[in-house]
């Protein structure tokens, strides 16, 4: 019991990081002018995709724990091709942090970049590096969430 709430929370914490993560990626390919296979997606709200990447971060812990890495593929590769953010989540991601903005992208490029390792490992059939970078992603996230999670959850409130 205690092993399951922790990996909820922490599951929970990343998934607050991936949509961070997916704002700075959209925001990017937005100022490039190229389009990515997430900027053609619906954007949704921030709570929206937390509950997405919480079930794909879900999924990923089903298939660790089955050893199914098609299981595991399919979560890395969701975490790595959610929607964007919606404009109005972009301005108030932006507003709220600021300065904090640099930081944040960091955490997201490191979310992004290791769940697209987690996924080129678990088409390798390659458990010691799935748990590896798993074990980074949701490590970000937790640092992500304690981070940034009560200003944002305040903003969010506020508004």
């Amino acid at each position: 019991m205690k092993h399951r709430i922790h990996t909820l929370l922490i599951t929970a914490f990343f998934c607050l990081l991936a949509v961070g993560l997916g704002f700075v990626q959209y925001q990017e390919g937005a100022s490039d002018n190229t389009e990515t296979e997430s900027s053609e997606q619906e954007p949704l709200e921030l709570p929206t995709i937390m509950r997405m990447l919480l079930a794909d971060m879900d999924l990923i812990n089903e298939g660790i724990y089955t050893e199914n890495f098609v299981l595991i593929e399919q979560g890395a590769s969701n975490i790595n091709e959610h929607p964007p953010l919606s404009p109005k989540s972009r301005q108030l991601v932006k507003e709220t942090l600021g300065d904090k903005m640099q930081a944040f992208g960091e955490y997201d490029h490191i979310v992004h970049s290791r769940a697209d390792s987690l996924r080129e490992a678990a088409r390798q059939n390659d458990m010691s590096i799935v748990l590896k970078n798993y074990q980074i992603i949701q490590q970000g996230c937790v640092n992500c969430h304690s981070a940034f999670q009560k200003e944002i959850r305040a903003a969010r409130i506020n508004r």
